[in-house]
């Protein structure tokens, strides 16, 4: 299986005004990392406070930094055939989903939430945030809310499922999956 682990930070602003400030990008081919992918991104506009705080991310480190539409055709070409894998996942998918149409490049894969998996995968946790279910399945703690820590982070969880219940289980849990 073809898995894009994906993750973005965004500027904070409510719908259509909201816009990605950094992506990362993990290719997961079965349980092997293949390929791996960030940068930040020049939103062309502010970045909440709130975010910032949250993130560290700030206006003048995305100041330089490419806007989405220049990295837009290696993120097509990394994403493509491969299933869209987030924590959060409809969050993410819209946010690129939404990028990728101000490029007119139509975007809709399959896709893969690790919170939804995981509550059937690694049933009874507290609590399933990234950070939370990180530290009740044991692995290394990483930089919350930065883009590549937190792609690297559902990367692992997503592994640890399908090496607990194989393939065929995963597959069922895919959402928007082209029968062909």
């Amino acid at each position: 299986m073809r898995f894009a682990v994906v993750d973005v930070e965004t500027t904070g602003n409510a719908g259509e005004l909201n816009r990605i400030t950094e992506v990362g990008v993990v290719l997961v081919d079965d349980t092997e990392v293949v390929d791996t992918f960030h940068s930040l991104v020049d939103p062309g506009t502010s970045i909440s406070p709130f975010v910032q705080n949250l993130t560290g991310i700030t206006d003048e480190m995305v100041r330089g930094a490419p806007q989405f539409g220049a990295l837009a055709e290696k993120l097509d070409e990394l994403l493509r055939d491969r299933i869209f894998v987030a924590h959060n996942v409809q969050f993410d998918w819209k946010m690129m989903k939404t990028e990728f149409k101000r490029c007119c490049i139509a975007f809709d894969p399959p896709r893969l939430c690790t919170v939804k998996l995981s509550r059937r995968v690694f049933p009874g946790f507290p609590s399933y945030s990234l950070h939370k279910l990180t530290e009740s399945l044991g692995l290394d703690d990483f930089l919350h809310h930065r883009a590549m820590d937190d792609t690297l982070a559902c990367a692992e969880i997503l592994k640890l499922a399908y090496n607990k219940v194989g393939p065929e289980r995963i597959l069922k849990e895919v959402k928007n999956l082209k029968k062909g």
